[in-house]
């Protein structure tokens, strides 16, 4: 202690360092002036990519899929890269064979403890937001404004890498969605 004062001659002051955060508080982030990172409270609905396919025509476990459906459209998506696109891809196919593991009374603690840590990286739930630093904010319908083509352009493209053909774009789910009204459309005429 004797080390941090210093003694200011012209003032008869001694002066201590005032202990900063502690070394694990800096590392994880929960220091006082950490920023959060506000997202509007909207589901995520730009380009994402789809599970890939299983060998031998399997079928990805319900609760899997459900997941999926529900990682894919949080709101703080709209921030991924590819990278984390990918990270999640990955984290899904370990909880299809945590699952189909546990299916057939196989069960991997260290699996699950896995998934449980790369859930939390991805912020899938409102405590592990919190320690992202996530927070959704509530927007009123007037405040949104509509994406303008150049900014939605700023969001890097997901691919999904094919295991002999090499990458393909991923479609928007605007796009599919257009699609799949336009095919409706048409099976509507041949009836």
């Amino acid at each position: 202690m004797a080390r941090c004062r210093h003694l200011f001659p012209d003032m008869g002051v001694t002066v201590m360092a005032r202990p900063g955060p502690g070394q694990l508080a800096r590392k994880l982030g929960h220091t006082a002036n950490a920023e959060w990172t506000e997202v509007p409270n909207r589901p995520f609905d730009g380009a994402s990519p789809d599970l890939p396919k299983l060998p031998n025509r399997a079928r990805y476990h319900p609760l899997v899929t459900t997941w999926w459906d529900m990682v894919r459209q949080m709101p703080h998506c709209k921030n991924w890269a590819p990278t984390d696109w990918q990270y999640a891809v990955e984290t899904a196919l370990l909880k299809h064979y945590f699952w189909t593991d546990a299916a057939s009374g196989e069960v991997k603690t260290t699996a699950a403890t896995e998934i449980r840590r790369r859930e939390d990286n991805m912020g899938t739930t409102e405590e592990a937001r919190r320690k992202l630093r996530i927070r959704y904010v509530d927007v009123p319908d007037d405040d949104v404004e509509d994406e303008d083509p150049v900014t939605a352009q700023v969001q890097p493209e997901v691919v999904h890498q094919r295991r002999a053909g090499g990458a393909r774009p991923v479609t928007s789910l605007a796009s599919r969605r257009a699609r799949a009204l336009a095919e409706q459309g048409g099976q509507a005429d041949t009836a």
